[in-house]
């Protein structure tokens, strides 16, 4: 085995035929990743599985040998998937990849509040009709320590779609339909983005093809490093109203259940792990899902004429699309169940001092005063920005000794910027800085 690396990366093959070349090889490694009380009391939730050590803190502490408590083997091992997508790829898999648990050892306990990270590499590789079984092995290293968290073989079969030349015609045969309309993304100056819900005849009611489409736009964003801060708002008289009523009763409640969690949760999280600041210009009112989109940008700007609107409860419904969790740490549980339960648009005035937004400005400034702010932010440093929304994020749920450890393995990354070398000189030499965002 070759000498082992401490830079997380990725292996990307074209062919499964390449994978005999990988053996006895790393296929990649994996950035530090936190293990958060969080996580492993989501674990415990799921299994039911609620032992002491796992989910007491105060009683780990006194009591368990490690004086913390610790995440359950079968956590850490539930990682090996986002593990192995993260390091290892095949283009030409036409079947997804089946995992099989060969073998598994735990050597070490995984402290709440500890960093562990995933090194994959290919023990061995068998061509069979169609494609190739191999084996994986997959080590979870945990930081500062000698011993790792967990060592594990996983046995995977995949299978070879069409020849290049296949691919060519398949592709040419199903080109890329042309985006969607429904939400439009411009580039601004001073590297900005401004994203426009654009439904203005239903008030930019979301669709799955407008939250599709949102999705698209912010990962376009987020690839795109011209681009250091972002505005979104509505086209029209209002921000968004909404679910469309118009897709009511066409699926099952099991259906809708389905789609709340998978659909609305990935379009939110999306929000929230963009390393960019974003910016709701609100004009008139965000109302339902609505609300939660504009909740989840950083930041918010209103004129007198915008509000908020929970207007699940006046349709029979309760919040969704993350909006009771967006507006409880905003305004506490208490002024949020009144705003929730009475189902009353919230004026501007109000939001402001309920910290609903950030800023009021005259009508017909809205955009601009926007945008002007995200070039004030965009001129920043990135990836300081980046960091400091994840501090914020991670902070709402977690403890402060695993905010500060948190915040330290963020850290790491501002400490290697561009941006930090130009910060300190700037402040030696008594200048504004120039920040490149890398």
């Amino acid at each position: 085995m070759e000498q082992p690396t401490n830079t997380a990366y990725a292996t990307r093959l074209t062919n499964i035929s390449e994978l005999n070349d990988y053996v006895g090889k790393e296929l990649g490694l994996t950035e530090w990743m936190p293990m958060t009380q969080q996580r492993i009391n989501t674990f415990a939730d799921a299994t039911e599985d609620f032992q002491w050590i796992h989910i007491d803190a105060e009683r780990s502490a006194t009591f368990s040998p490690y004086k913390k408590t610790v995440a359950h083997g079968f956590l850490v091992l539930s990682m090996a998937s986002k593990i192995s997508y993260d390091t290892f790829s095949i283009e030409n898999v036409a079947m997804g990849v089946n995992y099989g648990l060969d073998k598994v050892r735990f050597p070490n306990a995984t402290k709440s509040g500890s960093f562990f990270r995933g090194r994959v590499s290919l023990i061995e590789c068998v061509e069979i009709p169609g494609g190739a079984k191999y084996k994986m092995g997959i080590v979870f290293e945990l930081k500062g320590e000698e011993k790792p968290a967990c060592v594990a073989e996983f046995i995977a079969i995949a299978y070879a779609g069409p020849g290049k030349k296949d691919q060519e015609a398949i592709k040419e045969a199903t080109q890329k339909p042309k985006a969607s309309d429904t939400v439009l993304l411009e580039k601004k100056q001073d590297h900005v983005a401004v994203v426009t819900l654009n439904r203005p005849d239903r008030y930019n009611a979301v669709t799955h093809e407008l939250v599709t489409r949102l999705n698209e736009v912010i990962g376009e964003i987020r690839n795109d490093k011209e681009i250091r801060a972002v505005v979104i708002t509505g086209a029209g008289k209002g921000f968004c109203a909404g679910a469309d009523m118009d897709t009511f009763g066409i699926s099952t409640p099991e259906d809708s259940r389905e789609y709340i969690t998978t659909v609305y949760q990935g379009l939110l999280r999306n929000f929230q792990t963009l390393k960019k600041p974003i910016i709701g210009a609100v004009n008139g009112t965000a109302a339902g899902v609505g609300a939660s989109i504009a909740l989840a940008c950083d930041l918010r700007v209103m004129t007198p004429k915008s509000g908020i609107l929970y207007a699940f409860v006046n349709i029979g419904l309760g919040p969704d699309g993350g909006a009771s969790w967006l507006l409880t740490r905003q305004v506490g549980y208490s002024k949020a169940f009144e705003i929730a339960a009475e189902g009353k648009k919230i004026k501007a005035e109000e939001c402001l001092e309920l910290g609903l937004t950030n800023k009021i400005v005259e009508e017909g400034e809205l955009l601009e005063s926007a945008i002007e702010w995200a070039k004030t932010l965009a001129a920043k440093a990135t990836i300081a920005i980046g960091i400091t929304k994840e501090d914020l994020v991670h902070a709402m749920d977690n403890s402060l000794n695993d905010s500060i450890a948190y915040e330290a393995e963020k850290q790491i990354a501002a400490f290697e910027s561009y941006d930090l070398v130009e910060g300190v000189a700037a402040f030696v030499e008594k200048r504004k800085a120039n920040f490149i965002g890398k």
